[in-house]
């Protein structure tokens, strides 16, 4: 049957519709200016040929494509001024969108949703990860009190202190101290040193998480085009200083100016190893990838802190919500990252955390919430 003929039941009914002989009416303009699509005319949607093995071009939209039995049947083009709109009204109505992003250097596709804001639920006690109540805004400037004599001599002893414990140590070894002036009423400081452990090969890093049992960060599925693996780090924390046991202790390191260090290395049990983060680089651009362990179980167990101007959204992938902040080239000042991705892992009860630094970033916001996406993976 040729494009322009009629089965037999279709010349029927316009043979019916034409038996009074009443002119046929087009209906067409008036329906369609009615709609708001003034006298666009539908056209067909044309479909290429296709040899035999060869699959129809599908993956070009995300809205299911039905093949059409025939030619006759239209599908609705709305302009895109038209989707302009209709993205506008949902985002007034506090509704959500879906984006589909296709990175072609990397074969990678995934699709988000954008949503408003709300807190997330981070720990299956009901703990939340959300942003601070109040925005940060730029306070006044206060003239700085110039140091006394008696602090500039603490602040440089105290940093003797600091190298003199640190020269003591092995590698891996954490130590607390306490700097004090005999004879000088009483006057101390109190100080750590727990360095983070860094590490250029991802492999000693993964070799040292398990030892200490640090988060185990994955490297992403996806990392933007000419970025590479940096560093990595685990940052080793006290769960407890006795400032009152290290003023006990005697001996200890003599310093110049009547001054002393009492100081004691630290067993494994006082220290934790909860936060892990890797770093890539292209250039002078940096995007940072951290994970922590979370110490309480309800309340917020991580506060974001934002501006007026920051852009605060919810971001679905795959029925997974994350929160993404944007502060805006007009900031007042800065507040550490360009863009920051955060999730949570509540059975893992584990924080998750995306970043790009201000300074000299190209990275952009699809690129950190398909790094984000491979990290889901």
């Amino acid at each position: 049957m040729g494009k322009g003929e009629l089965t037999s039941e279709e010349q029927f009914v316009k043979d019916g519709d034409r038996s009074a002989e009443f002119p046929p009416v087009d209906v067409h303009d008036p329906v369609m200016e009615a709609i708001g699509f003034g006298k666009a005319r539908l056209t067909a949607d044309p479909q290429a040929s296709l040899h035999d093995g060869d699959a129809p071009e599908i993956m070009q939209r995300i809205e299911t494509v039905t093949g059409m039995k025939r030619s006759r049947k239209r599908i609705l083009r709305i302009p895109v001024r038209g989707w302009a709109a209709v993205l506008i009204l949902i985002v007034l109505l506090g509704g959500g969108y879906s984006l589909y992003s296709s990175v072609p250097r990397q074969a990678a596709k995934f699709q988000y949703e954008v949503l408003p804001y709300e807190p997330l639920q981070a720990t299956e006690e009901g703990g939340t990860i959300e942003i601070t109540k109040v925005p940060l805004t730029p306070g006044p400037d206060l003239p700085q009190a110039e140091p006394s004599k008696e602090e500039e001599q603490l602040n440089t002893k105290f940093a003797e202190a600091y190298k003199a414990v640190e020269e003591m140590l092995l590698p891996e070894e954490f130590a607390s101290f306490v700097l004090r002036q005999e004879g000088g009423g009483g006057q101390h400081r109190s100080g750590v040193i727990s360095p983070a452990m860094t590490f250029t090969d991802y492999s000693s890093y993964l070799t040292k998480a398990e030892k200490y049992a640090a988060p185990r960060l994955m490297q992403p599925d996806y990392i933007p085009e000419g970025y590479v693996f940096d560093e990595a780090r685990i940052q080793p924390l006290f769960t407890n200083i006795d400032e009152q046991e290290l003023l006990a202790l005697t001996g200890g390191i003599e310093l110049e100016g009547g001054f002393r260090v009492t100081w004691r290395r630290e067993p494994a049990d006082n220290i934790t190893f909860d936060s892990a983060a890797l770093e890539y680089k292209n250039g002078e651009s940096k995007v940072r990838i951290s994970a922590k362990r979370m110490k309480q179980n309800t309340g917020p167990v991580e506060t974001l802190m934002w501006t007026q101007t920051t852009s605060v959204e919810n971001i679905d992938i795959n029925g997974k919500q994350l929160i993404y902040l944007e502060p805006s080239n007009n900031e007042d000042f800065k507040i550490g990252y360009k863009f920051r991705l955060i999730w949570a892992d509540p059975e893992a009860r584990m924080i998750y955390d995306v970043t790009a630094p201000p300074e000299n970033t190209t990275i952009t916001k699809d690129d950190i919430i398909h790094i984000a996406a491979g990290m889901m993976n």
